[in-house]
């Protein structure tokens, strides 16, 4: 008898959606254009009630090939887990990536945890040669993104 390794498979199928395809999720260049896609796809009823955990996925044109909610939280904490995001990355080809949460508390300012959290995002992507564009930190009316402040 040969030695079998069975093991339990995950299949995955990629369908280019249309919805994909408007203008508004084309060059997302800077983190203005971010802001407004996650404003675009953010169940935003929820914004100031609870944390959420978002992701876009570009190609090398920065046109999004995918989004994902990541994690729900609660009123001012959230678990993030960077396997989601990355194996999301890689289902759907994209080559970077740009990250958002927001704080129903309505202070921009990042958490220690926010902190570490993009340090651990940027390693992985290294690894993965996925790219990091920028985390954005969401409240109601305004955002602070971590490359615009150098924090990336």
């Amino acid at each position: 008898m040969k030695n079998r390794l069975i093991a339990n498979e995950l299949r995955i199928s990629y369908h280019k959606k249309q919805e994909l395809s408007i203008e508004a999720f084309k060059s997302i260049t800077n983190s203005s254009l971010m802001d407004g896609v996650f404003r675009m796809i953010w169940d935003i009823d929820e914004m100031d009630v609870r944390e959420s955990f978002y992701a876009l996925y570009f190609n090398n044109k920065l046109d999004l090939v995918g989004y994902r909610k990541i994690a729900d939280g609660g009123i001012d904490a959230i678990h993030v887990d960077i396997r989601l995001i990355m194996s999301s990355a890689l289902l759907c080809n994209a080559i970077r990536i740009c990250v958002a949460h927001n704080h129903p508390s309505g202070t921009l300012r990042p958490s220690q945890a926010d902190r570490q959290l993009t340090r651990k995002m940027i390693e992985a992507g290294k690894v993965l040669d996925i790219q990091l564009l920028d985390h954005l930190i969401l409240t109601g009316e305004s955002y602070y993104s971590f490359r615009d402040e150098g924090d990336i």
